[in-house]
């Protein structure tokens, strides 16, 4: 089963994903932020997850503590030759 095979659900409100990247290790971890404002932090290396009360908590505190970067993620785009076969 896939996420996209689940049904969609109307709500008021959604929480948001963010990501925490390190300069040397790329992402290090995920919160989800809900809508009231605390977060859950996922660290990809523990596997274990800490609630935070704020997203300044989760961008100041957190971000120190793990020397990371905290923002909203973004795909990237693959290059124009990517997957292109001569």
């Amino acid at each position: 089963m896939k996420v996209a095979d689940l049904p969609e659900i109307e709500v008021e409100s959604k929480a948001e994903l963010l990501v925490l990247v390190s300069e040397d290790d790329g992402p290090i971890g995920w919160a989800i932020v809900l809508p009231e404002g605390d977060f859950w932090l996922v660290r990809n290396s523990a596997r274990t997850m800490t609630h935070g009360s704020s997203l300044s908590t989760l961008t100041t505190f957190w971000a120190s503590v793990f020397a990371c970067e905290v923002g909203r993620p973004r795909l990237v785009e693959p290059s124009a030759g990517d997957g292109i076969r001569d």
